[in-house]
């Protein structure tokens, strides 16, 4: 547990000022995953724990102007400047802890010092790792070592070290302010991170727990890696909300379509056509599916229905693509502060048979501006030969769409 009794004890300086040497021109800061800068991820983490007090974000020169607009679509509240980093790490982590002990009041008592291109840490690491820092004075994040390890110098082996007690190092790394202020008086070489500076003049520093998702972003694979990270952790978060368990700030729309069939073909469903005798009728394209995402997508962001958007009795609207009535929802929800995160949607059809359908239409909303970082599921079912879906005479959806915050 950590000691709470100065609320506003924990500074941090998030390093954000290298140049991206092997990210293919592309400063791996700034790029975007899951609609937002990569740093912006690990500084809401911060500015979202009570035990910080500020946070002073070092940047590039280059991408200075970039790191303030990410503070202001952030709403970071807790950043205290935004400022140009040194020649190497350290000299940039030197900037940082000059500005935060320069706030009126002087100094925090501890600070953490933080890769920008790391965007996974979360609440609970920190907390951890300022609790074993107000015990030892310095604790790094880390994640015991997997692999065998070699020595191996002009690339021959020479030893393989017992890895039993390896460890590999990560940030957040924290510090009784004061220790860390005086290892970078005292040490004026190079080092790879802070705690060899607290290493070097004597000090004691801890291990606590990091995390496997927690790496750092330096080529445009480990991005790709990310993507598929934060995807994931989207996911979990949804199936908590499933489970009764809201995500915090999300909101919820549903949405529903239904139209009779006709003669001739083919299907527009899902974004695709359908090799089917019928089609379903409608002003548009009848696309049942998209109507029902693009109207959960309007309801959940408070913005009306699909037919107050895109009324049947706007000519413009004649045989117009369901793609882009979801496209201009997503829009108009983004306006209003909302981001796609997930549409769960089930399509109501005695026939076709569908359900090999499902990854193309899946793939076709996926393609979708602004979609890229949503998540869709579609399942297919029937009403038992019920009612007039059931004696094949339409097809009818429903879908229900989750928003979160656009810039929480």
């Amino acid at each position: 547990m950590i000691d709470t009794k100065n609320k506003g004890q924990l500074g941090v300086v998030v390093v954000a000022a290298g140049r991206s040497s092997r990210f293919e021109g592309v400063d791996k800061q700034i790029a975007m995953l899951g609609g937002e800068a990569v740093i912006a991820h690990s500084l809401r983490v911060f500015d979202s724990f009570d035990e910080v007090g500020a946070i002073v974000l070092v940047m590039s020169p280059d991408n200075h102007e970039a790191g303030n607009a990410a503070v202001d679509l952030g709403g970071f509240s807790k950043v205290i400047g935004v400022v140009t980093g040194g020649k190497r790490r350290q000299d940039s982590v030197r900037i940082g802890l000059d500005m935060l002990a320069g706030q009126d009041g002087g100094a925090p008592e501890y600070v953490a010092v933080h890769d920008g291109a790391r965007p996974f840490i979360d609440s609970e690491m920190v907390e951890r790792g300022l609790a074993t820092a107000q015990k030892i004075g310095a604790a790094i994040a880390a994640v015991p070592v997997k692999d065998t390890i070699k020595v191996a110098p002009h690339r021959v082996v020479t030893d393989t070290p017992d890895r039993s007690g390896m460890w590999a190092v990560q940030t957040p790394q924290i510090f009784r302010f004061d220790v860390l202020k005086t290892a970078h008086e005292m040490i004026p070489e190079d080092v790879t991170d802070d705690a060899s500076m607290v290493e070097l003049v004597g000090g004691l520093v801890a291990v606590f727990s990091g995390s496997n998702d927690n790496i750092k972003i330096t080529t445009p694979e480990d991005l790709d890696l990310a993507s598929l990270i934060l995807d994931r952790r989207q996911d979990d978060d949804l199936d908590s909300a499933s489970g009764g368990i809201a995500v915090e700030g999300s909101r919820f729309g549903i949405g529903f379509d239904g139209h009779r069939l006709i003669d001739g073909g083919p299907l527009r469903l899902g974004g695709i056509d359908i090799e089917f005798d019928q089609y379903l009728e409608g002003h548009s394209d009848g696309d049942v599916l998209f109507h029902s995402i693009a109207s959960a997508i309007l309801g959940a962001a408070g913005l009306g229905d699909l037919g107050g958007r895109f009324p049947s009795s706007d000519e413009r609207y004649t045989g117009f693509a369901s793609t882009q009535f979801i496209a201009e929802s997503s829009r108009l929800a983004l306006e209003a502060g909302w981001l796609v995160s997930h549409v769960d949607a089930t399509i109501i059809a005695q026939r076709p048979r569908l359900a090999s359908e499902v990854p193309r239409m899946v793939a076709q909303f996926n393609a979708i501006d602004g979609l890229a970082e949503t998540s869709i599921n579609v399942k297919i079912t029937s009403t038992d030969h019920v009612g007039a879906i059931g004696v094949g005479e339409g097809i009818a959806a429903q879908a229900v769409a989750t928003l979160i915050p656009a810039h929480k």
